[in-house]
């Protein structure tokens, strides 16, 4: 049973779409039908008993007014009056005390209906059943000097089971169609509302056989498909920047193991031929592989620091630092290392402010900022740290008076391994990774970091962090 469920399963969206919109009219469409069949029931029945106890009263009232000599004659010559006041379907019995009929008269329909004769007090209605049919049976004393007996009422419910029975055939047929033109209207709907996701899925295939480049079309709908499509094509354009990133990670990093790895298989095949008995090239060999060797631990290092950065699970709850005290202490650890720069500090905030980062990750910033400084500056050269406020956050800027940067690669000196001039980044032993750290571990803050050029010469690099 199950299998043949999920066979007849409908997949489609536009399917499903259109079966739970037809169900969900329908089902509202019939419990309003429901209570509207009953409501309408009940007070057919009430009128049809408010106008049975009408007719009843009114043959009462007669013969009241007759007088309390009635005679079995006086009801005889009540009969043409009776077959005016009785209705289409109604019969009219007057009954003596032990129930023997003395009088009856029918309506329009030629048909009668008898039951079983019970004695009342006073008048009384009942909504009875018999073959099955619904029927109304009214009786009502007559009491005089000369005759005692009852009026007998009956009418079937004809006209109101006609009506009913209309009714329910007109709300039956009415359902099925609004069924039938909500699936279709739900369908039509879906279609129109699925074609974007289809787009989408279509894209998805796409990319699955091309690659990253493909977008989807996006239909300025203002809904939540639409919104769906701006994020897949801005999510898609992130993972191809991301997938081009990490392809040129790996480029630019195996062209940078490749030199030392040149380099120590040359001096070990030297040393294999003939350094060995020659002491000269054995101590260079050796030396020269010692260099390289700790170049390639300073790239693994730089890398392994990178990997960290973007893995790394960060304590916002806790992320709060003086930003004076962390850069006094670093500018400190710089004027110590590097006597051969000058380095200030201008402190223009008003107040001692509290930035939203880590403070050993806004030291390692910092120490990044200031390394490349002093890497890519002459000796004596000014450093400046300048902390000042803007909308709401603190700025870092750090100023040196070195080789500067073109503007055409200001924007990409953020990028990993990217290197300005390659043949001196080299010689100062730079690998390009210093800076895409720091743009790691500030965007992991919702921070901001930019490159300017200095006046005249120089670079300036400013971080921007949100205050605590």
């Amino acid at each position: 049973m199950k299998t043949i469920f999920n066979r007849f399963k409908p997949t489609s969206l536009k399917v499903k779409w259109a079966l739970a919109a037809g169900s969900a009219i329908f089902l509202a469409f019939s419990l309003f039908s429901f209570f509207q069949y009953h409501a309408i029931s009940k007070w057919m029945i009430d009128e049809e008993e408010n106008n049975f106890g009408r007719v009843l009263d009114e043959i009462t009232v007669f013969f009241k007014q007759r007088g309390p000599n009635i005679l079995l004659q006086d009801i005889y010559d009540s009969r043409d009056l009776m077959k005016q006041i009785a209705e289409k379907d109604q019969t009219i019995r007057i009954l003596d005390r032990q129930g023997n009929q003395v009088l009856e008269i029918r309506g329009e329909n030629d048909s009668a209906f008898y039951v079983s004769f019970q004695p009342v007090r006073e008048k009384s209605v009942l909504l009875l059943e018999s073959e099955g049919k619904q029927m109304l049976i009214g009786r009502s004393p007559i009491r005089s000097s000369q005759f005692n007996g009852y009026v007998e009422m009956i009418q079937p419910l004809n006209r109101y089971e006609n009506i009913m029975q209309n009714l329910f055939w007109m709300m039956t047929i009415t359902g099925i169609l609004a069924l039938l033109i909500s699936a279709v209207i739900g369908y039509s709907m879906a279609r129109s509302f699925v074609r974007p996701l289809n787009s989408l899925s279509e894209t998805m295939r796409s990319i699955e056989r091309k690659g990253f480049h493909e977008r989807v079309e996006i239909v300025k709908a203002h809904d939540e498909i639409s919104e769906l499509s701006q994020i897949f094509n801005k999510m898609m354009s992130q993972i191809e920047k991301s997938f081009e990133q990490q392809q040129q990670f790996v480029e630019d990093a195996s062209h940078e193991l490749r030199t030392p790895i040149q380099v120590l298989e040359g001096h070990l095949a030297l040393l294999n031929r003939w350094g060995k008995k020659d002491p000269t090239i054995l101590e260079e060999s050796l030396q020269v592989s010692l260099e390289e060797l700790e170049r390639v631990k300073r790239l693994i290092s730089e890398l392994l620091e990178l990997s960290r950065a973007d893995r790394e699970k960060f304590d916002f709850q806790n992320a709060q630092a003086h930003a004076q005290n962390v850069v006094d202490k670093v500018i400190r650890d710089f004027q110590f290392l590097h006597q051969e720069h000058e380095f200030s500090c201008l402190d223009e905030l008003d107040h001692e402010a509290s930035v939203f980062i880590l403070p050993r990750h806004l030291e390692q910033i910092l120490i990044i900022l200031l390394d490349n400084a002093v890497k890519y500056s002459e000796k004596h050269s000014k450093i400046e740290v300048k902390l000042m406020e803007h909308e709401g956050e603190v700025v870092i800027e750090v100023k040196d008076e070195g080789i500067g940067i073109p503007n055409e690669d200001l924007p990409k000196i953020f990028d990993r391994f990217y290197r300005v001039d390659k043949a001196r980044s080299r010689e100062n032993g730079g690998y390009g990774l210093g800076l895409a750290i720091a743009s790691k571990l500030i965007q992991k803050y919702d921070g901001e970091i930019t490159a300017l050029r200095n006046q005249p010469v120089g670079t300036i690099i400013q971080i921007s962090l949100k205050s605590s």
